[in-house]
Parts: C-alpha cells; sequence; structure tokens
C-alpha cells in the first residue's frame, strides 16, 4: 500500500479553494494592533449559529482608529488596500474610555469594527445575525434583542430599513454600511457589539472576535476545508502516512488509527497520535516538514492472522474526521519471538493497570509450548515500588523488586514505564544502600500469554535475596533490550553495578548472582530488618496507589 506524493498533492489540490488560503483569515484572537492596548484573549464563541453582519463576503474586520487613514494610524487613506485585505484584526479593548469588566485594562473598544469588500458608501448591506425585535434605534445605532437577552448593536450605518418594535429574521436586512456618527463623519465601517449576561460579572460587552470567525466561516466556507493526506505504508514494521489541513498547514494534524473495524465500531480498538514527524519529502510539496506520523503494529495482533486497519485525520476545527487515502489497509504478521528472560506471572487487571502494562500493544500471544519453555520466576508484584535515596539525585531512581533494587535513572526507560520522579519515596539513604542490587528494568516491556489467558512478563531472572547480583559482562540474563548493562560503565545506577552501594563482583550462575553470608562484602549489616522495612514500605505503597 503506498501513495506518492503527486498522488496526494492532487487529493489535497482537488478539496478546492481551501489550499488558496494557506494561512488563516484571521490573526489571533486578541492579538491587537501594536500600541492600540491590550487585548481580551477569549476564544469564547458567545453567540453560537448567529449569522455574518455584512451580507457578503468578502468582509475585513480590523482597527478604524489604528488602520491605514485612522486617527493614530500609520498614514494614507481608509481605502488603501491594507485595510481590505486578509488576515482579520481583533480591535475589543483597543484603547477607548469605556468601562469594560471584562477587558484586561478595564476600559477600552466594546466590539469589533468592520469593513465590508469595498470602500463604498451605502452598498453594502448587513444584516440581523439572529432572530429578534428591534429594541432602540438611535442616531447612529440600531440594537436588536435576541429572545435569549442578548443585544446586537449596529452602529454607524445610513439608509436604516427598520422600526423600533419590529421582529426580525436572521439574516433581514437593517440597512447600508456608511460613516454616520451623530452628525459626524467617520470612516466606513460596521461597529458590530455583542452584549450579553454574563455569570458574576453582570450584562457587559463580550468579545465579538470568535463569533465572527465563526459566522464567516459559515458564510464563506473558509477555514473549513478538511485535513487530507496518504497512508504510505500498512506493514509489519509500522503504519505510516503524513497528514495535513489546509486550515491550519502549519499545525500537527491528531491522527486516529482503529484496529479491527471502522471508528463507530464498537468492538475496534483506537490509538491517537500527532502527524509531527519531520519528513524532508514533505519540505517542499506542502511547504512546511512536520507532518508524517507512525504507528507500530500491537504485539497482540501478530498472530498470523489478518487485521484490518482504518486511519483518520481530525479536523483542526473538529468538524470532520476523514478517512486518509489508501486506508483500510490489512497486516498479517507473525508472532514475535520472546526474548531471553523469565516468565513473571501478573495477577490481573488491577496489576496491569497499576504498572501501566497494556495487553493489547505490549503481549504477544504464543504457542502453550512456547510459553511453557520460559522458565516461570517471581510473580510480578501487585504495584510498583519506586524509591530513591535521601542523598541521590532526583533521577537515580530504583524499583524495589522481590528483594532486589532495581535501576529506573533512564529517563527512557521511565518514560516506557509511565514512571515520573515524583513518584518516587525518598527513603534514608543507608536504607536504598542496603538493598541487594538487582538488574535494571528493562527499556522494553515484552509480555506473552497461552491459550489459558494467563499473561506473563518476561524479566531478567534476579536472585535470592541472600545472594548478591554482581557486576561485569555476564552479571544479568538476556538482552536487556534498551536497558544499559553491567558493562556499559558509568555509575549513576545504569552502568557499572559493582560502583553501585550493595554490589559486588564474582562469578556468575546465571543469574549474575554469588553466594553471600551476612558479612559478606558490599551488604550493609541488618539484612533481615532491611527486608521487613521494604515490605513495610511496599504495603504503604499498595494502600496508597501508585499516583
Amino acid at each position: 500500500m503506498k501513495t506518492s506524493i503527486p498522488m496526494a498533492m492532487a487529493l489535497l489540490s482537488a478539496l478546492g479553494a481551501g489550499l488558496a488560503h494557506a494561512e488563516p483569515f484571521y490573526s489571533p484572537v486578541g492579538e491587537l494592533v501594536p500600541g492600540s492596548g491590550e487585548g481580551a484573549a477569549d476564544e469564547t464563541v458567545y453567540a453560537p449559529g448567529m449569522r455574518y453582519p455584512i451580507e457578503n463576503a468578502p468582509s475585513y474586520p480590523n482597527s478604524q482608529v489604528w488602520g491605514n487613514g485612522g486617527l493614530y494610524g500609520p498614514g494614507g487613506s481608509q481605502c488603501d488596500e491594507v485595510n481590505f485585505s486578509y488576515p482579520w484584526h481583533d480591535n475589543y479593548c483597543e484603547t477607548r474610555s469605556w468601562d469594560m469588566p471584562l477587558c484586561p485594562a478595564g476600559a477600552g473598544h466594546q466590539g469589533q469594527d468592520i469593513r465590508a469588500s469595498t470602500c463604498d458608501d451605502l452598498v453594502h448591506p448587513y444584516v440581523s445575525v439572529q432572530d429578534g425585535t428591534v429594541t432602540s434605534i438611535g442616531s447612529y445605532s440600531v440594537y436588536v434583542t435576541a429572545a435569549d437577552g442578548t443585544r446586537f448593536d449596529y452602529l454607524h450605518g445610513g439608509a436604516i430599513a427598520v422600526s423600533e418594535g419590529q421582529d426580525l429574521a436572521r439574516g433581514e436586512q437593517i440597512g447600508l454600511v456608511s460613516n454616520e456618527f451623530g452628525g459626524e463623519a467617520t470612516s466606513l465601517h460596521l461597529h458590530f457589539n455583542i452584549r450579553q449576561d454574563v455569570a458574576g460579572v453582570g450584562f457587559v460587552y463580550v468579545s465579538p472576535y470568535m463569533s465572527l470567525v465563526a459566522a464567516y466561516e459559515e458564510l464563506t466556507g473558509l477555514g473549513s476545508e478538511p485535513p487530507a493526506g496518504p497512508v504510505d505504508a500498512v506493514d509489519c514494521e509500522s503504519i505510516r502516512g503524513w497528514a495535513q489541513d489546509p486550515d491550519a498547514p502549519e499545525a500537527a494534524v491528531e491522527i486516529q488509527v482503529y484496529f479491527g473495524g471502522p471508528s463507530d465500531d464498537p468492538q475496534a480498538t483506537g490509538v491517537t497520535v500527532l502527524a509531527d514527524v519531520a519528513r524532508d519529502d514533505l519540505c517542499e510539496s506542502l511547504g512546511s516538514c512536520e507532518h508524517g506520523f507512525e504507528v507500530g503494529i500491537p504485539r497482540s495482533l501478530q498472530d498470523g492472522g489478518s487485521h484490518d486497519v482504518y486511519v483518520y485525520a481530525v479536523d483542526t476545527d473538529g468538524e470532520a474526521t476523514p478517512q486518509l487515502e489508501a486506508s483500510p489497509g490489512a497486516f498479517s504478521c507473525a508472532a514475535p519471538v520472546a526474548p531471553e528472560g523469565v516468565r513473571r506471572r501478573i495477577a490481573g487487571p488491577e496489576t496491569l493497570a497499576a504498572w501501566s502494562l497494556s495487553a493489547f500493544w505490549d503481549m504477544a500471544r504464543l504457542d502453550d509450548s512456547a510459553v511453557a519453555a520460559i522458565d516461570e520466576g517471581t510473580p510480578l508484584s501487585e504495584s510498583p515500588l519506586v524509591v530513591r535515596g535521601e542523598d541521590d539525585p532526583e533521577d537515580a531512581l530504583w524499583v524495589i523488586d522481590a528483594g532486589r533494587k532495581r535501576s529506573v535513572a533512564d529517563a527512557a526507560v521511565r518514560e516506557r514505564w509511565s514512571i515520573e520522579t515524583s513518584d518516587a519515596q525518598v527513603w534514608p539513604q543507608d536504607s536504598v544502600d542496603g538493598v541487594p542490587l538487582g538488574t535494571p528494568i528493562r527499556g522494553d516491556i515484552f509480555m506473552v500469554s497461552g491459550s489459558d489467558q494467563v499473561i506473563y512478563l518476561i524479566d531478567d531472572a534476579q536472585c535470592p535475596p541472600d545472594q548478591e547480583c554482581g557486576g561485569g559482562e555476564d552479571g544479568g540474563v538476556g538482552d536487556t533490550s534498551g536497558a544499559p548493562s553491567a558493562s556499559d560503565g558509568g555509575g549513576d545506577g545504569t552502568g557499572d553495578e559493582s560502583a553501585l552501594p550493595g554490589a559486588r563482583g564474582g562469578e556468575s550462575d546465571g543469574c549474575g548472582c554469588t553466594a553471600s553470608g551476612a558479612e559478606a562484602p558490599g551488604r550493609a549489616p541488618g539484612t533481615a530488618g532491611l527486608l521487613a522495612l521494604i515490605v513495610l514500605w511496599r504495603r504503604r505503597a499498595a494502600t496508597r496507589g501508585r499516583r
């Protein structure tokens, strides 16, 4: 299953005008013209479903006072082309003397200035954004109040076509865009307010900006193009491809991958990832590079059978979740070979959850004979006990496991096991140093199960508490799958174990163990008491839960 970039680009081109608007048509809410005050970064759509107030597109909300031809603008004319171009600019809360509780300064501009498509007087109709009643007509204003009490204000218009007390339908014409200002002239624009009852504040002017954005998207289709892209391949290596949303071309698109059925199938299993992987082959064709994605094949589905996979891209505005090109696909992968080690029984789903283990992603389904061929070790404890000594660095963490301390100092290993440094209980340093040393926690999580549905974790064999797990080349069983070995060097808990408290060298008997008595070198006195302390800490951890 492969799709060329030219084919995928043709798919994007077929979406229509969306690619012509590679940049968003509006600047961020609250981003005012520099020097014109502090905006309100309020993304609330206070009037969902309203109609855009100017009848026809295009239209250009921006500042009248700080724009070209304005009192504090850079000069020029109000009819300069720059005033009639994208992107829009918010000017709610722009510097004014009106009391405005929702503005950062407590005062400011009450609404949004909107220019029509051209700089022509008494040409462009403006309309009622919702059903409502005309509750006031002033020398340069018309107020329309909706059934829920929200008031919409339309200022500076001419040729007013409504009367006070008149009921208006959504989209009904009110007047024409002009420059009326109570006997004086202002610039040609519509000033639009939304006044609403806000809990804890009162009946105040709210930001109309995002309501205007939503209404304009409905009017024009701008900002509503769905994301698109291909699934390049579905094989036993991974599921990979790319996706981009034309409305937000720099943003990473969310990808939803469903195994076993489409997204509306209750039996399907889904996962969400970001398409944010850099790919050099996308830079020129898409204008940015970070749009790739890759999802691994779950071990539980590597069973020789055929499995369907459906891949979707989530629209940045949440309106659509289209399926990508070349989806659905299917894969059929042989069961993986379990790594060297022992199998440790997992008691049940509560233990899986406590250790952040996933039977779907990390468990291979093997023949009973293959499972039985793996030596059985001690069962996995019900929950992890993560500790560090009071003198240890913050990231020098240990998991106390079957009477051994096992390093999780490697950040990648901690991430794989969902262990945070904040999970660690701080022990007296002597207590940590006195716990016999085990092998580092493996970087790869590999579980197996047979026909009896019992789940086992494949792990290193650990020595009994009365023996030492020594350092050296044979200090652990099998491949630690990314976890540092005893021969890697270093003294941070992931390297040479002979340099760590409680470690000693010696001949290996298959688990890195050597016989050790109460007075063995490197063992702190009073081991039995320390093991009792470990049991006490484990019980406390189980009572509290992991987080």
